[in-house]
């Protein structure tokens, strides 16, 4: 039999009502990816005893670890992702999807299908999976690289795909071209040549129980956090001056394509952080190239309107949630 290449490898995904419950047949869709490392690890533990003839004990097994990363091109479609990294996703108007940090949703099915390979069990499905951080980079130029760090209760080798049929929404993603970065009252902060930044979820993974299965029982949040980078051109000392002050700014993100109205062709993302403290980092000369400002910061939530430090809005035609 011929080896499976990625090429042929697709992940369906789907919310779960209840973690670690599989979910239900009727909420499956295809998650476009381009590369993925999730998978369950079990240490074998090595036994200290003593014997006279100097050869080992067998081990025994140690709990279940099932996590990995899922990177991806952003896209409208990517919807769902948004929701499960925030937590809260609040109903507006058709087409639009507003999402905060708030309580995430009780977790996700999600399938790797390696469909063509022997022996029977083609589908690799992962139960009580939640999304502990979510990366984004922007540059210039090219996709909207960003990653998730999963982590989960259970993996199940079955003969059959928790849906056969699941909804395939499309994969139309942003670039660089389509994005501009400002504050939050559409000022500009310079030359931008790059942002990423990260959310993190800091789920609890150590939630084992002397039940016999070695395998989570829970995977609960944690405080929030969202750190990044931002790079511009060093033309002024405006922004290190925000950070050398302690003088609390923020970062607005718009990628758009068309009239952003939300109709297909017309998508629109929009990522609000709202309040941000720059670290005083002064630019360095690394050669005669031109000389860049790079200055990580932190947000927080304090007093802003939207009650975040972080939200995003997505305009589009599906259902991305």
């Amino acid at each position: 039999m011929a080896q499976l290449q990625g090429s042929g490898v697709r992940i369906i995904y789907a919310t779960e009502n209840v973690f670690n419950v599989k979910s239900p047949l009727t909420d499956y869709q295809v998650l476009p990816f381009v590369s993925e490392s999730l998978r369950l690890n079990r240490n074998l533990i090595s036994s200290k005893t003593i014997r006279s003839d100097r050869n080992p004990q067998a081990p025994v097994r140690g709990n279940v670890e099932v996590s990995g990363d899922i990177a991806f091109e952003l896209a409208p479609q990517h919807g769902r992702i948004l929701r499960h990294s925030l937590g809260v996703l609040v109903s507006g108007v058709a087409n639009t999807y507003e999402y905060t940090i708030g309580p995430l949703p009780a977790g996700m099915t999600i399938e790797k299908q390696f469909v063509g390979i022997g022996g029977g069990y083609e589908y690799f499905q992962y139960t009580g999976c939640r999304i502990n951080s979510l990366k984004m980079n922007f540059k210039s130029e090219g996709m909207i690289e960003c990653s998730v760090s999963v982590m989960g209760a259970n993996e199940t080798l079955s003969a059959t795909a928790a849906d056969s049929s699941p909804e395939d929404v499309g994969h139309d993603p942003f670039d660089g071209f389509q994005a501009t970065i400002t504050d939050v009252s559409a000022v500009s902060l310079g030359n931008i040549t790059e942002l990423d930044f990260t959310v993190e979820n800091n789920l609890d993974g150590s939630s084992y129980v002397i039940d016999g299965t070695g395998k989570r029982k829970a995977l609960p949040a944690g405080s929030a956090k969202v750190t990044g980078t931002l790079k511009a051109l060093f033309e002024d000392v405006t922004l290190y001056n925000k950070a050398i002050n302690h003088t609390e700014s923020s970062i607005k993100v718009v990628l758009q394509r068309g009239t952003g109205a939300g109709t297909a062709g017309n998508e629109k993302l929009t990522i609000t952080i709202s309040e941000v403290l720059f670290h005083p980092q002064a630019p360095v000369v690394g050669g005669p190239q031109g000389v860049v400002v790079e200055l990580p910061f932190e947000a927080y939530y304090r007093d802003n309107a939207d009650v975040s430090a972080i939200k995003m809005v997505l305009l589009a035609a599906g259902t991305y949630c």
